[in-house]
């Protein structure tokens, strides 16, 4: 093993960055490392997590999408309608939240392609179609939430196998899917390709319309599955959840170590940049500093790292 290589790695530096926030949490708060708090965490970091992998394909293929948290919301809200209006099952309730996320990325995945295909159209096209998403999410709910979620829904969030929590699994399993997708497959293999230079990709054969429908879809479908899991936490589906997703989306890849110009993801390090933004988060909880100020952290956390980045490809 490289320890020399690993030193220098993006992971091992923000590593050292999760220990120092940590200790210092520690030194604060003496019960911050409580079996309570730590399972709090991870209910929240695999939502975060989640979101990011969601922005990470995006960023991948050389595009960005901002509409990750009205398709979670979406899900989320329709979900849970169905559930309490219709008497919906459970289990067909979860699956119509992820059609809900395959139908919203196949209309992120035209539109993007019609276009332009990648960078500010794709930017652009999910600006546009994040305002539409939130606009029918109000329609329908007129700003109300969904309150009457089945206990067997919520259970799903609250629930652990051993002492972790089912949510963490689920999210384990998504992750170790995606990584595996990008590792051994075709389709990773050609998003990475596109991502890194769009036309050299089309040059040797890869579908450019294939290729942005496919990231879509599946980044529609894990931001879903993250607004499902919200609702399996906190027992209700608000108009608004998503809202504060954006930043996280886009700082959890980014401080894990994927290539904001594309062409390179770290799938793993996605779960180190949530987890810093899930302690900073819930360090200010613990501190009684007022939770707004995340918001600005995450801001100034994602231009340092975009400007590291960026004298990383110069160097490079």
């Amino acid at each position: 093993m490289d320890f020399a290589k690993i030193r220098k790695s993006n992971s091992f530096s923000v590593s050292i960055i999760i220990v120092f926030m940590v200790v210092v949490m520690c030194f604060f708060k003496r019960n911050y490392l409580s079996a309570d708090n730590i399972s709090a965490l991870l209910k929240v970091l695999a939502v975060t997590t989640l979101v990011g992998v969601s922005q990470m394909i995006s960023i991948a293929s050389g595009g960005m999408n901002v509409s990750i948290g009205s398709v979670g919301a979406m899900a989320a809200i329709l979900s849970g309608l169905l559930m309490q209006n219709l008497k919906v099952p459970v289990l067909l309730s979860i699956l119509i939240g992820i059609g809900i996320g395959v139908l919203c990325g196949i209309i992120n995945g035209l539109l993007i392609y019609r276009n332009g295909g990648v960078g500010v159209a794709s930017f652009l096209t999910t600006l546009a179609t994040n305002s539409v998403f939130i606009g029918i999410i109000y329609m329908i709910t007129t700003g109300h939430g969904v309150s009457k979620i089945p206990d067997a829904f919520v259970a799903i969030g609250s629930s652990k196998i051993g002492p972790v929590p089912t949510s963490v699994l689920i999210v384990g399993v998504l992750i170790t899917l995606v990584y595996f997708m990008f590792t051994y497959t075709s389709l990773g293999r050609q998003i990475l390709a596109f991502g890194a230079n769009p036309k050299a990709a089309e040059l040797y054969g890869i579908s450019r319309f294939k290729t942005i429908l496919s990231v879509n879809i599946i980044a529609s479908i894990l931001a879903a599955i993250a607004g499902m899991l919200v609702v399996m936490r906190v027992g209700t589906a608000q108009p608004d959840i998503g809202s504060d997703w954006m930043l996280q989306s886009f700082a959890a890849p980014l401080i894990g170590g994927t290539r904001q110009a594309g062409g390179k993801v770290v799938v793993f390090g996605v779960i180190l940049g949530a987890l810093v933004l899930t302690i900073i988060e819930n360090a200010l909880v613990h501190l009684g500093v007022d939770v707004y100020w995340t918001e600005l952290i995450n801001g100034v956390v994602i231009i340092v790292i975009m400007a590291f980045d960026r004298l990383r490809s110069i160097k490079n």
